[in-house]
């Protein structure tokens, strides 16, 4: 009796786990659009990572990445993906520096979208040299 309730607790925990990445791509869809942020300190490196084999045929390698989350810089490992439609393509994050801090752009797909928000756009006007600023 025991081992057909572990059997059947450890059956239902894979169907669980083989359903995430589905899960995670229905998700990724509805998270609206992506803010430009703004950093004090320019990324470190990026680090080395040994890329797993693909598990199919339809994944891309997304490269581990920087990411600004709470005022700090952020590890974000590589991972095999798929994309949401064959059309769309990776577009890996962008660190620019602009006025004496760092741009910084989220890796995102092609079909999502990164805004300058209401925050950037005061900072970047803020911290424009007086001869570039709108008035």
């Amino acid at each position: 009796m025991y081992e057909r309730m572990l059997r059947s607790l450890t059956l239902a925990s894979l169907a669980a786990l083989t359903a995430l990445p589905a899960i995670a791509q229905d998700i990724r869809a509805d998270i609206g659009p992506l803010r430009i942020r703004i950093a004090r300190e320019a990324p470190p490196r990026a680090r080395y990572e040994r890329r797993p084999p693909r598990p199919g045929r339809d994944y891309v390698w997304i490269n581990g990445y920087w990411d600004h989350q709470d005022d700090r810089w952020v590890w974000l490992s590589g991972r095999w993906d798929r994309p949401g439609d064959r059309r769309h393509r990776w577009r890996g994050p962008r660190y620019r520096r602009e006025y004496g801090a760092w741009r910084y752009e989220p890796g995102h797909w092609s079909n999502q979208e990164v805004v300058e928000d209401e925050d950037y756009r005061r900072w970047r006007d803020e911290h424009r040299p007086r001869d570039r600023r709108r008035d």
